[in-house]
């Protein structure tokens, strides 16, 4: 895939438009391969980690922000705990999958990489991305990015920090290095009062349903079933 094509991708899945399209690339391109850079180079100096560094602080400030002008009854350690789970690297490594970024990352040339799995790489390439939002667009692109893909999890008060999708995903991680599979089986009622079953498979063990008013509840209900059933909240 050559650059334009690459670019082309990116914009449409983050629905922004670079100006300055160079800044796109680069925030795509991972420490690792300036770090083989560096061999070559010593004055080499990683443009990801910088951009990393950037949009680590904008989007913490921009979710709390978020948090504080949506909850005014929450406590500041209620916002904390919210704040935290919304910016860890669990939590950004799935906006990374919803948005399969990984499909766009270049690191240095290691096969052994399954970066659909790997949280690290996918969290630190979210924030890189926010970083190059920023310079790119200012804080008004960089909270317009956020609360289109955050805002709908900023606003779910049953959101914290042992929720059981991101239990069942830490779990399957480090058991299997393999992410669940959240699969659609049905959808039935009224427009305005839709009911969702989902059905998680996950480490070979028994397939589980859950069922919610939306599919993303769908999914939190049906990981908190099959922890429940498999037993394995005590094994996180």
């Amino acid at each position: 895939m050559n650059n334009i094509e690459k670019i082309k991708k990116i914009e449409k899945k983050i629905k922004y438009k670079f100006k300055n399209k160079d800044l796109l690339i680069k925030s795509f391109l991972h420490s690792s391969k300036h770090k083989k850079l560096k061999k070559i180079s010593n004055n080499h100096i990683s443009e990801f980690e910088r951009l990393e560094f950037l949009g680590d602080r904008v989007l913490g400030l921009v979710i709390a922000n978020l948090i504080y002008k949506n909850f005014p009854d929450y406590s500041e350690g209620q916002m904390s705990i919210k704040l935290s789970f919304l910016v860890k690297k669990n939590f950004l490594s799935e906006i990374a999958n919803e948005l399969k970024i990984y499909n766009f990352i270049e690191i240095s040339n290691n096969k052994n990489i399954n970066l659909k799995n790997n949280k690290s790489i996918l969290a630190d390439t979210m924030e890189s991305l926010i970083g190059a939002i920023f310079i790119d667009g200012g804080f008004t692109e960089s909270i317009k990015f956020i609360k289109k893909f955050w805002f709908e999890y900023i606003k779910d008060e049953k959101m914290q920090l042992n929720d059981p999708k991101t239990m069942l995903q830490e779990i399957s991680q480090k058991k299997s290095k393999k992410l669940p599979i959240y699969k659609l089986i049905n959808k039935k009622g009224p427009p305005h009062s839709p009911e969702f079953t989902v059905e998680v498979n996950c480490l070979k063990l028994n397939k589980i349903k859950g069922t919610g008013p939306s599919k993303r509840e769908a999914e939190r209900i049906a990981a908190k079933n099959f922890l429940d059933f498999h037993k394995l909240i005590d094994e996180k």
